[in-house]
């Protein structure tokens, strides 16, 4: 959005280095999946130096039981949060499906992702798609505590059709069809 001229050039130079810079803390540091786990596992933890491998002091205790066995073997994707001695593993559909169409994660981390959704299809798309997080925060199915937004199925169908999946996202809108219509096109459901 910034015209590219003599007058803009410096802070276009400044700007591609900090997003350069961000995207690879993101996909480094905030990516999820079974080889990540293992590592977390093994991981000492009060080590504060320049060379620690466990760099926000992540204690193996907090990777939740249900993650595990969750997260199939070739599947992955962004956390929702990350801060020194605490990482939140729920999975943030709108966040992930942004990634993949912004191509903030690599094609192969765009991949696992749409593969842990393919995977775990009950759990994202249900009998509604789709769920706007997984596990639920609260009272489950509520809102934005997992539950199901129709108005997610253009992101997860814009990711599914750029990692050239179309047939993942027909089998989504499939099983929103029969349902949105009769139930008057809702933005969420609150069951």
């Amino acid at each position: 959005m910034i015209a590219s001229d003599d007058g803009s050039r410096s802070l276009l130079l400044v700007v591609n280095r900090r997003l350069t810079a961000l995207s690879f803390h993101i996909r480094e540091y905030f990516w999820v999946d079974m080889k990540k786990i293992n590592e977390i596992y093994r991981y000492k933890t009060e080590e504060y130096s320049q060379g620690a491998t466990n760099k926000f002091n992540i204690y193996p205790e907090q990777i939740p039981s249900w993650l595990v066995d969750w997260i199939p073997e070739k599947g992955g994707y962004l956390i929702g949060n990350l801060q020194p001695a605490h990482m939140d593993f729920w999975f943030f559909s709108l966040g992930n499906l942004w990634a993949i169409t912004s191509s903030l994660t690599i094609p192969r981390q765009a991949e696992e992702i749409l593969n842990l959704m393919e995977k775990k299809w009950e759990d994202f798309i249900w009998n509604i798609p789709l769920k706007i997080c997984y596990p639920a925060y609260f009272a489950g199915l509520s809102y934005h505590n997992g539950g199901p937004w129709p108005t997610l199925l253009w992101q997860f169908t814009l990711a599914c059709i750029k990692m050239g999946r179309p047939e993942l996202a027909h089998k989504a809108v499939s099983v929103a069809e029969k349902r949105l219509s009769n139930d008057q096109w809702p933005e969420y459901y609150d069951t």
